[in-house]
């Protein structure tokens, strides 16, 4: 029997019991299903909790009512995340000003060096994040999304429906990028 041969039992009962990310990775990128899938689309977005935001003052539920809110979660060790981040400097660029669309990171920390608020604080400086930033450091935010990827673009309506939830990097010009910017744009035509 050839060594992969022999490995390949070993390799399924680690993906049957998500001791292993997507495609045998060791979870770079995606944390294991603890309890619950992450929040459905069509249902409503969890409120955000915490105190300690970058770029902005504390947001409310009240700041967000009867915007689009894309929540997007990342850590700043991922690559995966660091890759998403042209991407989200273009969605802030394309509708920070507007008023009706708020983009906001929610630094959930994969390792236990991500934990330290000056480290993310540095990071977002480092990586010129413009948009408001919630440290997640206690993960609440992401146990209510039941969130399980880093990043993940959760879209919300003016109602506060979660309406796509998108699942790894993006990066404009790719047909993600194309369907987050038609979804922003006709969820801002929508009344509420």
């Amino acid at each position: 029997m050839s060594r992969s041969s022999a490995l390949a039992p070993t390799l399924a009962a680690l993906l049957l019991a998500g001791a292993l990310g997507p495609l045998g990775s060791t979870g770079a990128g995606v944390r294991a299903a603890e309890t619950a899938p992450s929040a459905a689309e069509g249902g409503r977005a969890p409120k955000l909790t915490g105190s300690d935001w970058l770029n902005s003052k504390p947001l409310t539920r009240r700041d967000l009512a009867g915007k689009v809110v894309l929540v997007e979660f990342w850590a700043f060790e991922c690559i995966n995340c660091q890759r998403t981040f042209p991407a989200m400097k273009r969605l802030q660029a394309l509708y920070g000003d507007r008023g009706d669309v708020v983009i906001v990171g929610v630094h959930t920390p994969e390792l236990d060096r991500e934990k330290d608020p000056k480290a993310v604080a540095r990071a977002v400086r480092q990586n010129q994040l413009p948009y408001p930033v919630l440290i997640d450091g206690e993960w609440s935010n992401w146990n209510a999304f039941h969130n399980q990827y880093w990043p993940a673009l959760y879209l919300i309506d003016r109602r506060g429906v979660i309406r796509k939830l998108h699942i790894g990097e993006l990066h404009e010009g790719t047909p993600g990028w194309s369907e987050t910017v038609s979804l922003v744009d006709s969820l801002r035509r929508e009344h509420t």
